[in-house]
């Protein structure tokens, strides 16, 4: 009984993880929305969208892909970033601090509350994961 539980809960919580991520760049040009696995259609507030394209240089804009998928590991008060270096790079800034190992509580908020169309968050069914693998790819 317990296993279909979680088993219909772990699909729930996945069926509504981004299919697509999209640049920072492309979304400023319109394309402001990712599909997600249910089917539906997640759009990103155009308000966040500039104050992130704001806050983070030029350059980046090519290269940081969004939403940002922030999951929480089994330790306590421990979340990681899942994405590329560019990704750490610009959520780092964003925090003024470097996130390289673990983000903290505190931190998720911040970027929640300043960004939370941009964001997902999703749970590790690891204990401790690093910010991407060395091919800078989403797992």
């Amino acid at each position: 009984m317990f296993d279909k539980i979680f088993d219909i809960g772990i699909k729930g919580t996945i069926s509504y993880y981004p299919q697509e991520f999209v640049t920072l760049k492309q979304a400023l040009d319109g394309n402001n929305y990712v599909k997600v696995n249910g089917g539906f259609k997640h759009y990103f507030k155009k308000e966040e969208l500039e104050k992130l394209s704001k806050n983070l240089p030029l350059y980046l804009w090519d290269l940081v892909k969004i939403p940002f998928v922030i999951v929480k590991t089994l330790n306590p008060g421990e979340y990681v970033l899942n994405g590329s270096e560019w990704e750490n790079k610009a959520i780092s800034m964003l925090l003024k601090k470097d996130i390289k190992s673990y983000m903290t509580i505190g931190d998720v908020e911040k970027i929640i509350k300043e960004y939370k169309s941009l964001v997902f968050i999703t749970l590790s069914p690891l204990g401790s994961l690093g910010s991407g693998d060395e091919n800078d790819e989403y797992y």
